[in-house]
């Protein structure tokens, strides 16, 4: 009788580390998910204010400058902004370019976004 007793204890105790264990690795998981999403989230956002900068350049006119600080690299393209994966689309003409994170510089020149880290 008493081995039995100890059997099913043990028993027990292996079906709640168990259950722990799978309640670990799904929160984990979401956990994980949830990271994911917030990153596209914020690629999402950059991209959209920087194109949102340059269409804004391009539609005021010449001589036109914005100064802004990026925490996101990022390609500047004919049409088109992408930010470390993420692509958005913009009006107007700009010099197709790479830029590193930090402050950033967009202005109109004859007609022609420029965009560059000063």
């Amino acid at each position: 009788m008493k081995g039995q007793v100890s059997i099913e204890i043990i028993i027990g105790a292996v079906m709640l580390l168990l259950a722990f264990v799978f309640i670990a690795m799904y929160s984990f998981e979401k956990n994980s998910n949830i990271e994911v999403l917030e990153e596209i989230l914020e690629n999402k956002s950059e991209c959209r204010e920087i194109a949102d900068v340059i269409s804004s350049v391009y539609a005021s006119g010449k001589k036109t400058s914005i100064e802004f600080y990026s925490e996101k690299d990022f390609t500047v393209g004919q049409g088109w902004v992408d930010v470390e994966g993420f692509s958005c689309n913009y009006y107007g003409i700009a010099q197709e370019s790479f830029i590193v994170k930090g402050n950033i510089r967009i202005k109109d020149l004859n007609g022609v976004v420029v965009v560059e880290n000063y």
